[in-house]
């Protein structure tokens, strides 16, 4: 069965993980919230079994909020002790309800345009280095996971306006 999660966690972000928790290994006390434009069905139709999607290279690539009409972006550092409690609660995934546990920010991070308009922009990626544009390599700048917005509609930033998020990471079984 095919999973209709709105997470990916790409090759990178899986290896990062699993050297990391297992190992006992210190996870990074920052991480860095950022914006993709790429849309959400092309990602998808990379395929879920072809996880090697990277952030602006490569085969798969997921493009970010980047160059001329990019008027004030930049990726927002997430501090590890602002992440709440986990927390438990179900979501569905295909024909399937199932419980899941998460944890949200304490807060809504703010995106906002200073000048030109900005490439739709279609979800959020959690990384672990603030370069803006950087692309992944597997050390200095993984992908954790990529997210669409909920309702898989690009949002089009113009000069002045603002784009507010509360990222929530989650982790469900896959379903029978």
């Amino acid at each position: 069965m095919a999973s209709s999660s709105l997470y990916l966690f790409p090759q990178e972000g899986l290896n990062y993980l699993l050297n990391v928790a297992p190992k006992a290994s210190t996870f990074p006390s920052t991480t860095y919230l950022g914006l993709f434009t790429t849309s959400w069905g092309t990602i998808e139709g990379y395929g879920y079994t072809n996880i090697n999607v990277t952030l602006n290279s490569g085969t798969y690539p997921v493009a970010e909020v980047s160059g001329t009409g990019g008027g004030g972006y930049a990726r927002i550092a997430l501090t590890s002790g602002n992440w709440g409690a986990p927390t438990t609660g179900t979501t569905v995934i295909g024909a399937n309800t199932i419980n899941v546990q998460q944890t949200t920010y304490n807060s809504a991070l703010t995106f906002t345009c200073t000048s030109g308009t900005w490439s739709p922009v279609y979800g959020i990626f959690i990384t672990t280095s603030g370069q803006l544009n950087s692309v992944s390599n597997g050390t200095s700048n993984t992908v954790l996971w990529y997210a669409p917005f909920s309702d898989q509609q690009p949002v089009t930033l113009a000069s002045g306006d603002s784009l507010a998020i509360t990222p929530t990471w989650q982790s469900a079984p896959y379903p029978a």
